[in-house]
């Protein structure tokens, strides 16, 4: 037996599938079952959005940078609810590790028309649209007469 019921999986010669550590398998389980849960209270009338951020924190505290990951992994579904609902996670959220693969997501033009706007819209939320970030660099100078 392997030290605290912990090993590896075989690697697949086949599929070239390299193990993972059944903790790992676990924890992503778990995630996976956290970010739904988060989906069913977007819904309830009853959160709030300070619960809602509170919540969010929590996670973001167990889980880190995948919980903001997982998200925008799940971006791409067919209700339109969802997809707000996951913009809306994302924007409360405000992940910087969740920009890049937003933009990606954004500008694929393979995705659906709806897929990309919601990408967009959290970016958007987010304040990290390139329109944002450039008016935030651009140096305004006033004259004191």
């Amino acid at each position: 037996m392997e030290e605290k019921g912990t090993r590896l999986f075989q690697v697949d010669e086949e599929t070239f599938d390299y193990g993972w550590n059944i903790v790992e398998l676990e924890t992503r389980r778990q995630l996976r079952l956290k970010v739904n849960e988060l989906l069913r209270l977007v819904n309830d009338p009853t959160c709030t959005t300070s619960e809602m951020q509170q919540h969010l924190l929590y996670n973001k505290a167990r889980f880190g940078k995948q919980l903001a990951t997982r998200l925008v992994h799940t971006l791409p579904r067919s209700d339109s609810r969802e997809r707000q609902s996951i913009v809306w996670l994302l924007t409360l959220l405000n992940e910087a590790a969740s920009i890049t693969p937003l933009r990606r997501m954004s500008g694929n033009k393979q995705l659906p028309r709806p897929v990309r706007l919601s990408a967009s819209l959290a970016l958007a939320g987010m304040g990290a649209t390139p329109e944002v970030l450039d008016e935030r660099r651009q140096t305004r100078l006033y004259a004191i007469s």
